[in-house]
């Protein structure tokens, strides 16, 4: 490692290098409002420097090391760290090239910093400074000043050269001269560069100085750490295959989702739940990535990603499945923002693809599984949902295998905790009948679905003319209240019930007009059929009618639209757990990176934390020096925090964690 001060100007005009962004690094990221401090330092500095002052400005370092010295070409100097302020300032040479009208000044800029003058034409080398692919054409364009109109005008390249430009415009305008931004301003920053030596020193481990010098500013995304990861250790030859191949694909199909991507990858490979991404838990988030794929082939793991990201894009609704009854109950399920499940269906789109299921099989899964997420938004129940649909992976085998595909879901489902049950009709009934269904945030949509059923046509959610109408008005003036009679009594307990409302494509509101006003408009201007069933029949609006419209939406949901198996209809569908627990096996338990499940490992008490105990063997733990069972553990320590239930009967698993998650998550039968 050898650290070395001089001027950025010094370095950027060496004819005998290029600079090379590596694949693995971030693409350009700089703002407007970044480049906006750094044009006011070269102000400031080049102000300074016209008074006499003779300032300098520091600029940061500067972290590379050398790479495939080819004879008859300039040396490759692998950037590190400082890919954005190098990009920065190259984007800010050539804006004052284009603006400068002395063209002798514009060679010299051009020859001295931004190409390789003895490079041949057509040899990237030409250029001194190597883009990701992702900004390459745009900065090519800029640099060989090629037409304006073929780059892509929402990269950050092309935004922030366009800003250069017309900041120095104004600059010009002043009455300012030009050259002095150079001559009096840029080259006075100075930059420390550091020249890693891998090769002499194995300690100048690339990856782990690029990780460590990305650990302050902004952070790296998990994109960013994962695509280091898999690629820094490759040959060069080798990072700009994969890179092309497989990275930039991920990205261009998913684009803005790939660190979302990733986490659900995670959990769709290893079938089981991991955090949320968050700006604060990427570095969380990478070490588990770490962990689950430390045994797999980095190429293996690249092309994988890449294949599966096509998959994840028709999750998504970026691409078709092929098939529109696929992508239309997938889209159902991101419009009730069913997104704790992407995982799974990324799962089940994956088995599909892979001829596990044929075309009817994944239709019937997926028409099971909107019907079973449906009911529950019913219900405004989506606990548990994120920790617990990652597990649904495990039973991908056995639905492939069994010959009634909703059928075998639907069972399975109903074998879950009770925070994921099936909601059955009495309670989804009984919800409905005194429900303020007006507050859902998916009423619009359970009342789209009953237009299609009646239809086959559902109606456009982004129509400006689609609304919602109360039959019976929000607030009642002399005319509704001569019209309910003694039901005005009920106004307040039916008005938001679902029965009293309905959609109606309209451009302007109904509010208080009369039931017979509203019945002329509903079958005859109303362009839907939600709005004429079951109202426009009656004579009078009152409760016994909003009850009885009640009573035949909520048939209609159960029955045509989210049906259930029969013998599901009264049932609770879920389980205590007990059944789930009895015969748990730490070794059965999945966890990544590890052929013998929890044992070895420390797990620690839920309600105290600062418990913990080591996984021994199958069924023992150890704890304070004794080897107990995890149930009796559990007693104890619950007798000891004074918190014991009655009966002294625990299910060891359920109160315990590893890593966050519950012992009875991990726990796989098989």
């Amino acid at each position: 490692m050898r650290p070395l001060e001089q001027k950025l100007l010094n370095l950027l005009s060496n004819r005998n290098v290029t600079f090379y962004i590596p694949p693995y690094q971030r693409n350009y990221e700089w703002t407007e409002e970044q480049c906006r401090v750094f044009w006011e330092d070269v102000k400031k500095t080049c102000e300074k420097n016209r008074q006499g002052e003779n300032s300098e400005h520091f600029f940061g370092s500067i972290t590379y090391f050398q790479n495939e010295v080819v004879f008859g070409q300039p040396n490759k100097l692998v950037l590190i760290d400082g890919q954005q302020r190098i990009t920065t300032t190259m984007l800010f040479l050539a804006a004052l090239r284009d603006t400068l009208a002395d063209e002798s000044k514009k060679e010299w800029i051009n020859n001295d910093y931004l190409i390789n003058e003895k490079v041949k034409d057509g040899d990237d080398s030409k250029i001194k400074l190597k883009q990701v692919e992702a900004d390459w054409d745009s900065y090519k364009e800029i640099i060989f000043k090629t037409e304006e109109g073929v780059r892509t005008k929402d990269s950050a390249v092309y935004k922030n050269y366009n800003f250069f430009r017309h900041e120095i415009a104004k600059y010009t305008e002043n009455g300012d001269s030009l050259i002095e931004l150079l001559n009096l301003g840029l080259v006075k920053f100075s930059v420390i560069t550091i020249e890693l030596e891998p090769d002499r020193n194995k300690w100048e481990n690339p990856q782990e100085i690029f990780e460590s010098m990305n650990s302050l500013g902004k952070p790296l995304s998990l994109a960013d750490l994962v695509r280091n990861y898999l690629m820094l250790g490759m040959k060069a030859k080798d990072q700009d295959q994969y890179y092309h191949d497989c990275w930039l694909p991920i990205e261009r199909e998913i684009p803005g989702l790939v660190s979302l991507y990733i986490r659900d990858f995670m959990q769709f490979r290893n079938a089981m739940y991991v955090k949320g991404v968050k700006e604060s838990n990427y570095k969380e988030l990478y070490g588990i990535f770490k962990d689950i794929f430390a045994d797999t082939d980095k190429k293996e793991l690249l092309k994988g990603l890449a294949v599966n990201a096509k998959t994840y894009a028709v999750v998504h609704g970026k691409r078709s499945s092929g098939n529109p009854t696929v992508d239309h109950i997938l889209k159902d399920l991101r419009d009730f923002r069913v997104s704790t499940a992407y995982s799974f269906l990324l799962g089940l789109l994956s088995a599909w693809e892979q001829n596990k299921f044929d075309q009817q099989g994944i239709i019937d899964i997926l028409k099971a599984f909107r019907i079973y997420c449906l009911r529950r938004r019913l219900l405004d129940t989506s606990q548990a949902e994120n920790k617990n649909f990652p597990t649904l992976l495990r039973y991908i085998n056995k639905l492939a295998e069994a010959p009634n595909k909703q059928a075998a879901l639907f069972e399975i489902l109903s074998k879950q905790q009770y925070n994921l049950r099936i909601p059955n009709d009495t309670e989804i009934t009984k919800k409905l009948e005194t429900e303020n269904f007006y507050r859902s945030q998916y009423w619009k949509l359970y009342l789209a679905l009953i237009e299609e059923h009646l239809t086959k046509s559902r109606p456009d959610m982004k129509d400006s003319l689609l609304q919602v109408e109360h039959i019976m008005p929000q607030t009642l003036n002399d005319q509704w209240r001569a019209e309910l009679g003694s039901d005005v009594e009920q106004h307040q307990e039916l008005v938001h019930t679902i029965g009293n409302l309905t959609l109606i494509r309209h451009n302007q509101e109904l509010g208080n007009k009369s039931f017979a006003e509203k019945k002329d408009i509903y079958e005859n201007h109303s362009g839907l059929q939600i709005t004429k069933t079951k109202i426009i029949e009656n004579e009078h609006w009152n409760a016994e009618t909003i009850k009885d419209r009640t009573d035949w939406l909520t048939n209609l949901l159960l029955n045509e639209i989210l049906p259930i198996p029969e013998e599901m209809r009264k049932m609770n569908n879920f389980t205590t757990g007990t059944n789930e627990n009895r015969n748990f096996s730490f070794r059965k338990c999945k966890i990544p990176g590890s052929d013998c499940g929890l044992i070895g490992k420390e797990i620690s008490f839920i309600a105290d934390k600062s418990f913990v105990a080591l996984v021994v063997d199958d069924k023992n733990v150890q704890f304070e020096g004794e080897k107990k069972k995890l149930s009796t553990l559990t007693r104890e320590l619950f007798q000891r925090l004074g918190r014991a239930n009655q009966s002294g009967a625990y299910q060891g698993a359920q109160y315990w964690e590893y890593n966050g998650t519950k012992l009875a998550k991990l726990f796989w039968k098989g």
